[in-house]
């Protein structure tokens, strides 16, 4: 078959084919929402970093600052702001001896924040001869780890966490806390926005309450309070992890581990004191539910840590009139009470183990 002629007629009745034009690419309407949230976050995120920190930062950035310079007693409190409320000056009496007391509790903290704390203190030779530690029982279930990153923690405190074999994925969230205004302040910015609560705002210009020593002025009414005759406690308003059984996270043990292991090392023997809980709470959860994880973790941290010293493991119960608006803190009545019981544990204590 002979090939037809370039020139043939039948070829130039055929329409010249054209190449296609590229195709440009189109910008996807999810990465277009994705950019804005981007952008709008950083925007929101550069203008939150004008306003003040909470209350809670504020306090824990100063107390941390303050007992580095602070003269040391030889017996420190240690724990939580339900740790605060106790009055050392009180207990101081009890004990006698010439002790001094102070206390060293910082709010919404745990074994963490204590093992660090007393780090500070040692590097900077402020540190006691007895520390007594006494956080809620109810605070065991959660590690506060993401406050720790997030409002406390420096830069090689931070890099510690990862050679303890801190989970890397709360390291991340912690760390994002800390350069994160939003993250930071979530649970006080949620409440804020869905429940109109500004407790926060007005923590702005809320005073910081020192360390409490035997140096603070401790007011008349304090001294000898007046019994409440009404209780304060809402029931409808139980916060959920005190609604059921008292749990260890892992990270609480590891560090607890750790800050009476770095106790032991340098001669400081440490006193745990159980702190009570409502009546009406304890209603809500039989004791044997209630306490049993509690009580086991106490004796096994006793048996593993030869400086360590429960005075009890038993979750005691006061009065519901003994407390504030909330299950955690005690009233000023409460503490007086409380703080007396807690005196004469710790001078019979110190009657079986004098110090030096």
């Amino acid at each position: 078959m002979n090939p037809a002629a370039p020139n043939s007629p039948g070829d130039a009745e055929l329409p010249a084919i054209k190449a296609a034009p590229p195709k440009q690419a189109e910008w996807s309407p999810r990465l277009t929402a994705l950019w804005l949230f981007i952008v709008g976050f950083l925007v929101i995120e550069s203008f939150l970093r004008f306003l003040p920190e909470g209350s809670m930062t504020r306090t824990l950035r100063h107390r941390s600052e303050e007992i580095l310079y602070l003269p040391p007693t030889r017996i420190q409190f240690m724990g939580d702001s339900a740790t605060n409320a106790l009055q050392v000056s009180l207990i101081e009496k009890f004990v006698g001896g010439n002790h001094q007391l102070s206390n060293y509790a910082l709010p919404g903290t745990t074994p963490l924040f204590c093992y660090f704390v007393l780090k500070r203190q040692i590097e900077a030779d402020r540190a006691p001869q007895v520390i007594v530690f006494a956080p809620h029982p109810f605070t065991w279930g959660d590690s506060f780890m993401d406050r720790f990153l997030g409002r406390f923690a420096n830069i090689g405190e931070s890099a510690r966490l990862l050679k303890d074999g801190v989970d890397l994925d709360d390291w991340i969230y912690g760390s994002l806390c800390r350069m994160s205004y939003t993250l930071r302040y979530r649970e006080e910015l949620y409440k804020m926005l869905t429940q109109g609560d500004m407790a926060f705002i007005h923590s702005w210009k809320q005073q910081i309450t020192p360390v409490q020593n035997t140096r603070a002025k401790i007011a008349d009414e304090e001294k000898q309070p007046e019994e409440p005759k009404q209780s304060l406690l809402n029931p409808n308003n139980i916060p959920p992890i005190l609604s059921r059984p008292v749990s260890i996270h892992p990270y609480n043990e590891i560090y607890l581990d750790k800050f009476c292991d770095l106790a032991a090392e340098h001669h400081i023997q440490i006193i745990w004191l159980t702190l009570p809980i409502p009546e009406s709470l304890a209603k809500r959860i039989p004791e044997s539910q209630r306490t049993a994880v509690y009580e086991q973790f106490v004796e096994r941290m006793r048996q593993r840590h030869p400086n360590l010293h429960p005075l009890e493991a038993k979750i005691h119960t006061l009065p519901d009139t003994h407390y504030r608006e909330d299950y955690w803190h005690l009233n000023s009545y409460g503490s007086w009470v409380f703080s007396q019981r807690a005196g004469e544990q710790l001078a019979a204590w110190l009657k079986e183990h004098p110090l030096n």
